[in-house]
């Protein structure tokens, strides 16, 4: 009886419980996870996995590759397209610390929200990605810029925030757009990093707090959507709850918290495996997750008070 295997290459010191979890919930009979997976050795692993079942086998196997340091993914993937061929090619998700399938659900929830408040996409608006530099807000800034929005990344904390500048250029070059970093380090610069913006995302680690209710107190009356990635209390932004789908949070802002931001980042990650399963080869990244993100997004009712 033939077996749908995951083979999951994990760039960490250990394979992420949530991924191989998802990997069983797609149906896959086996998941082999495989933690610091390095790029020098994933050509040999890649082809000790392609090589058993044959041509006709290999349409069987998937492989996940996940990690937390961007470049580490990245080498890997780069390294497992070159290592196969045909016939011998299997399909790859790759979905590094989450952020692609949480990025894509983040920017659609917000691109939808901004809809159901009459104020249009995201062509044109201004998108402040609070604590930005970790990998969910670097990605998510990628596809606001990609759809048109005037994009700026902060960032808080010293060790990190030394490498601002560095991780905005490097988002720009990836969408031909400037993408702006601005270093936040009390409430005073955090409101400046805000105070402009149609849309606020926080992105910032598990249970810190990001943005408070004086900062947003001080905003003005235009419409905003804010959204938080973080589930853990404190959560990022104060005074928005995680089970909040596009609520009021008071006259003139509308907010989305980390869970239902979550239950659409897991439906994403969830068919992007299927797909990879049935599909038998082919990449699946973040522009994959942002196109079932749009179309899988739940639509709210139009705010009309």
């Amino acid at each position: 009886m033939e077996k749908n295997l995951l083979f999951f290459l994990d760039t960490d010191d250990r394979a992420s419980p949530f991924d191989i979890y998802m990997g069983y919930e797609a149906g896959f009979d086996i998941v082999i996870p495989y933690p610091k997976v390095t790029a020098d050795e994933t050509e040999e692993l890649v082809q000790d996995i392609i090589f058993p079942g044959g041509p006709q086998g290999v349409k069987q196997v998937s492989i996940f590759i996940g990690g937390s340091e961007f470049d580490k993914v990245t080498d890997v993937l780069e390294t497992a397209k070159e290592a196969m061929f045909e016939p011998f090619e299997a399909s790859i998700v790759v979905d590094p610390q989450g952020a692609y399938t949480t990025a894509s659900a983040l920017v659609s929830k917000a691109e939808a929200s901004l809809s159901k408040i009459r104020e249009g996409g995201l062509e044109g608006k201004k998108v402040t990605i609070v604590a930005g530099t970790v990998p969910v807000g670097q990605i998510a800034a990628e596809l606001c810029a990609n759809a048109g929005a005037e994009t700026l990344i902060t960032e808080t904390w010293g060790k990190v925030a030394d490498q601002l500048d560095d991780i905005a250029e490097e988002v720009s070059e990836r969408v031909g757009t400037e993408v702006e970093g601005m270093v936040t380090t009390n409430d005073e610069t955090k409101y400046e990093a805000i105070k402009d913006a149609d849309v606020i995302l926080s992105t910032g680690a598990e249970g810190i707090r990001t943005i408070s209710e004086d900062v947003l107190e001080k905003l003005d009356g235009k419409p905003r959507v804010i959204c938080d990635t973080n589930a853990v209390p404190p959560t990022g932004i104060e005074g928005l709850d995680p089970n909040d789908d596009m609520e009021r949070i008071n006259e003139n802002l509308y907010g989305i918290g980390a869970l239902a931001i979550g239950n659409l980042k897991k439906k994403i990650e969830l068919t992007l495996l299927e797909q990879a399963k049935q599909a038998g080869k082919g990449i699946y990244d973040h522009q994959n997750a942002f196109e079932l993100a749009r179309e899988k997004v739940v639509a709210v009712p139009e705010i009309t008070s």
